[in-house]
């Protein structure tokens, strides 16, 4: 079912219903932009990969979402899909108009698709995060309380004065004739009506009520109303208030499905989702939090069980069997033996069936997505020697899969997923080194270079810089005592160069971001409660204020996080003990040797002493700052493993 701004608030009840009734949610989106700036590396941990993707694609829209729900029919023992395909596009209000990012490859993509630019800019449906609604309900509820208070008077310049009385006339003429119960007024701005609600509420109070009408085109004229009683300016009051209520809930509009999705718990899936999940909580939650584990907890508690469909190809016994985990082709591969694709009915005009015409339209690729899932855990059922029916969220099967998002980039490395609900994989790096060569050189040189070291990995940063990884890891120790010398090229260890570039990620990250700015955390609508993980979830009617951190917050500090039994993040900070560092001692032999032959006898010797005490005393302070700089790095408290290993099993 299409969804655009007309007919949303009719859908919306059949919406929630559809997410009630439902096994599991499938979700799919299209953005404006896919990444801009550093695309991800493919030696990246998890949690560089969050920073490049923060830094490079919060500032595109959402455009499009896809819902597809999918609901268990007992009596026909089959699924059927409820699918709805929403228009996005955020609306200007008093006090918020949002600036977003394009880019011109992603549009022309969607353009070639059939995507109707028309109809989003005309009739997408509007959404705000939390905070963003929490100030606007309070500007507007501020702004009603100033209507009954009497405003300070404002002079009227001697530019207005002519123009000013010749409507008051006007306005005068419409009350004494009493033909027609409206008026309008137009061409005039701003300032000009705010002009004439102060002229025209003194002289014809108890005769007229005045209101700025917004026409289609945008334009705002001021529209004059015949007054008969003051009952029906008490009606007419009451009339504007609500009307402006009823604007602000146009504003926030699909943020209410975004929240009944979360407050369901349901099971959430996606096709290669981690852009889908980073969209949908920083558009319809809050504004992503620059601390990669703050991120992971929040992404947990708004959706406690994801599952990646992309994920989930890519491990046994799928594996294997399939040449391509490209959706659509995907959804082929499963279409045929050794796998099935299940039979699912949908209500006419409620949900999709099989088109290839509808590719790239994300209600339409959640529905495939839906049933390439389907179809895969049939087939895990099968091999367990069980029906392969009605989808239970914690059932054994699915249990390797759960809450681990597909990393593309790192899918063919040492680090394939990001962890919701638990440590990322975190192999050793060792074998990997950041190389600085001649900008002329070309993959043949470095190839050269590295060859009595076996094979290779390349990957180019830029026209002078890579990261080359080592097939033969046992040989990584001997590379760097190999190139010390070497004039032409620099390598250094990727675990120094990891720590720059997180150093930088996170910076980046935290530009125009306020560390002090709140956020806002819900999941159950009628009460605080704990998931199944031991997190607390707050009440989306009464979202409570946390305070983002960051380990760059404070250098120097140790941050503590917790959260108490209400739900509310604390941020407790407390000073490590300082280390002195240790400083590198010159070989004193020669120094003495030098003191004998000088002439200046014990004088010379003493001022050397001096000199050495403050070149020491600077290198003091300069090891002193490196140390500081080295708090920076949030890597200190994570929990890492030696290799990736799927620990889950289905026995």
């Amino acid at each position: 079912m299409e969804v655009t701004r007309k007919n949303f608030k009719e859908v919306l009840p059949l919406v929630s219903v559809s997410i009630e009734e439902a096994d599991f949610l499938v979700i799919d989106a299209e953005f404006s932009g896919l990444i801009k700036g550093r695309e991800v590396s493919m030696f990246d941990s998890p949690e560089e990969y969050y920073l490049t993707l923060l830094n490079g694609s919060t500032e595109f829209l959402l455009i499009q979402f896809g819902l597809c729900a999918f609901i268990w029919d007992e009596k026909t023992k089959k699924y059927r899909n409820d699918a709805y395909n929403f228009y996005l596009f955020p609306r200007g209000g008093p006090g918020y108009d949002k600036m977003f990012l394009c880019q011109s490859s992603s549009l022309e993509f969607l353009a070639l698709q059939g995507f109707d630019f028309n109809k989003l800019f005309r009739d997408g449906i509007s959404y705000v995060t939390d905070p963003v609604e929490t100030k606007l309900r309070e500007n507007l509820t501020e702004r009603q309380k100033s209507y009954s208070n009497d405003k300070g008077t404002i002079t009227i310049p001697d530019e207005y004065k002519a123009q000013i009385e010749d409507i008051c006339k006007n306005v005068g003429a419409f009350v004494e004739e009493n033909k027609a119960n409206e008026m309008e007024i137009d061409r005039c701005n701003a300032f000009v009506r705010r002009l004439l609600f102060q002229e025209l509420g003194s002289r014809f109070k108890n005769d007229v009520f005045l209101e700025t009408k917004v026409l289609e085109n945008k334009d705002r004229t001021l529209k004059i109303t015949r007054m008969s009683s003051s009952d029906d300016r008490k009606n007419k009051d009451q009339e504007r208030k609500e009307k402006e209520w009823e604007d602000l809930e146009d504003i926030i509009s699909f943020s209410k499905v975004a929240r009944l999705i979360s407050q369901s718990g349901k099971l959430v899936i996606g096709h290669n989702m981690l852009l889908d999940l980073l969209h949908t909580l920083n558009h319809f939650f809050q504004p992503l939090p620059v601390d990669y584990p703050s991120f992971k907890e929040f992404a947990h508690c708004m959706f406690p069980r994801v599952l990646d469909t992309k994920y989930m190809s890519s491990l046994p016994p799928f594996k294997d069997k399939l040449t391509s985990s490209v959706l659509q082709h995907l959804l082929v591969t499963l279409s045929q033996p050794p796998f099935s694709m299940p039979d699912i009915d949908s209500i006419d005009g409620r949900g999709y069936c099989q088109s290839p015409d509808k590719q790239h339209e994300a209600g339409y690729d959640a529905y495939v997505t839906g049933l390439c899932f389907l179809s895969m855990h049939a087939h895990l059922a099968r091999m367990r020697g069980e029906e392969s029916g009605r989808v239970t969220a914690d059932s054994v099967q699915l249990r390797p899969f759960l809450n681990k998002v597909f990393l593309a980039k790192t899918a063919h490395q040492d680090s394939p997923y990001m962890n919701l609900a638990g440590d990322d994989p975190s192999p050793s790096r060792e074998h990997i080194f950041h190389l600085t060569f001649p900008r002329d050189w070309q993959r043949n040189e470095i190839n050269q270079l590295f060859s009595a070291y076996g094979q290779i990995i390349v990957q180019f940063l830029d026209d002078k810089s890579a990261l080359v990884a080592l097939t033969r890891r046992d040989l990584a120790k001997t590379v760097v005592r190999a190139f010390a010398n070497n004039k032409k090229v620099v390598l250094v260890p990727f675990s120094k160069y990891k720590q720059r570039k997180a150093k930088e990620l996170q910076l980046q990250a935290l530009e125009g971001r306020e560390e002090s700015s709140p956020v806002y955390v819900q999941v159950n609508e009628t009460d605080a409660s704990r998931n199944d993980d031991g997190i607390h979830c707050i009440d989306i009617g009464s979202p409570i204020k946390r305070r983002r951190s960051s380990s760059l917050s404070t250098p120097g500090k140790k941050v503590v996080r917790k959260r108490t039994s209400s739900g509310i993040f604390q941020v407790e900070e407390s000073e490590p003990p300082l280390k002195r560092p240790e400083i590198p001692q010159k070989e004193t032999g020669k120094e003495k040797t030098r003191e004998i032959q000088t002439n200046g006898g014990r004088k010379v010797s003493e001022e050397k002493k001096k000199e050495k005490a403050a070149s020491l005393k600077r290198k003091d302070i300069e090891i002193r700052k490196d140390m500081v700089l080295d708090k920076f790095d949030s890597k200190s408290t994570a929990q890492c493993v030696t290799a990736f290993k799927e620990n889950d099993c289905w026995d």
